[in-house]
């Protein structure tokens, strides 16, 4: 067996076939990262190839060792040729996929540290059958955590551990976040994830928007993000229904350059997101918050964490035009209110969604060092 390394490591092993580009400056990557970044540690990916990896440049000193098959059996030899190293294991999801790996690594350390990150949805989670090799996985888990208080509680109630409360943050990779102006928003409704899903329900907000567009002539609809080919038929069939929206309806397109989303975040005064499914506390909520936009969301997991009870949006019943039209009328009559709750987005995202408080709290939970415990989240 190999020596063990000076300094501590962290090593996240992807569930199935391995990490996407994507994952590697998400909560996925985000986590190891962060332990190198503010005290030393090894940060290591693991998994089989998927694509490319631009992004493994923007998040230095975090290690991608990708396998030559992402099958178990290469899973294993990895983990028994490295094993030393990982003071840390992370994993990503409840699948049986991990039940082989977490019975190996304890059985080599059994002084290791195993963090579950569950990020998933009340749909897909109920669905788990909670059989006696379940049961005994999350016997083995050192920390399990909920990236909303809903699925924090949910869980709860129905796996015989704790639930830890650790959503998905902000971090400024590149170091382009700017305090939003809330004198230079204009009257624009923006929202950003994968267009035309059934997941996301793109419909719903292009309805609602027609609805009231008529009563608030200064207002615009961008929308952000990769546009499902099955969407195509329902935007044409839509412009040609409503042609005098041609030009107050922008699709952008993904934005890969973070400085350039973030300058569309912060233009906004309302982010928007109608989603029918979402996994725990999207990405993009966290986003918004730091831009002071007000948040008007279906009552998808997450979407009081998304809200704060309130205090910096509203929310509607998922499906629900109508009811999304009214909440977007309420808002756009009403510059105050939006001001006012784009305001408090700000304070509460910088109070519960910093990744470096995330992060610092999980390393407590896990090893008991540092004194943040999450008592300040609000």
């Amino acid at each position: 067996m190999p020596e063990k390394a000076e300094r501590c490591g962290i090593y996240a092993f992807a569930p199935y076939q391995g990490w996407n580009n994507q994952q590697l400056t998400k909560n996925c990557g985000l986590v190891p990262y962060l332990f190198h970044k503010l005290w030393g540690w090894q940060a290591v990916m693991v998994g089989g190839k998927v694509g490319e990896y631009p992004s493994l440049a923007d998040v230095p000193g975090l290690e991608l060792d990708l396998l030559e098959s992402p099958d178990m059996e290469h899973q294993l030899a990895y983990l028994e040729a490295h094993v030393n190293d990982m003071d840390v294991l992370v994993l990503h999801g409840v699948f049986p996929f991990y039940f082989p790996i977490v019975a190996r690594y304890r059985e080599i350390r059994p002084d290791g540290r195993i963090y579950l990150e569950t990020d998933a949805n009340s749909y897909f989670e109920d669905r788990i059958p909670q059989t006696p090799e379940f049961l005994w996985f999350l016997s083995q888990c050192d920390v399990v955590g909920a990236s909303c208080h809903r699925m924090q509680s949910w869980l709860s109630t129905k796996w015989p551990c704790c639930i830890q409360y650790l959503p998905n943050g902000f971090y400024d990779l590149k170091g382009v976040w700017r305090a939003p102006v809330f004198s230079a928003k204009e009257d624009i409704i923006l929202t950003v994830g994968r267009l035309g899903t059934e997941q996301k329900r793109t419909e719903d907000l292009l309805q609602a928007f027609a609805l009231v567009a008529a009563q608030f002539p200064s207002w615009r609809l961008r929308l952000i993000g990769t546009i499902d080919a099955r969407f195509e038929a329902f935007r044409t069939a839509f412009f040609e229904h409503h042609p005098e929206l041609a030009e107050r309806i922008e699709f952008l397109g993904p934005i890969q350059e973070k400085a350039a989303l973030l300058a569309e975040y912060r233009q906004a005064k309302i982010f928007a997101l109608p989603s029918q499914l979402e996994g725990g506390t999207p990405n993009v909520v966290a986003e918004a918050l730091f831009s002071g936009c007000y948040m008007i969301v279906s009552d998808f997991d997450a979407y009081d964490d998304a809200i704060a009870g309130g205090r910096c949006g509203m929310h509607h019943a998922i499906g629900d035009v109508q009811a999304l039209a009214a909440c977007l009328a309420k808002a756009c009559a009403d510059p105050a209110l939006i001001e006012r709750g784009g305001r408090a987005a700000l304070a509460y995202g910088r109070a519960n969604f910093d990744f470096v408080k995330i992060v610092r709290r999980l390393r407590y939970l896990l090893l008991g060092e540092g004194d943040f415990d999450g008592s300040d989240f609000v």
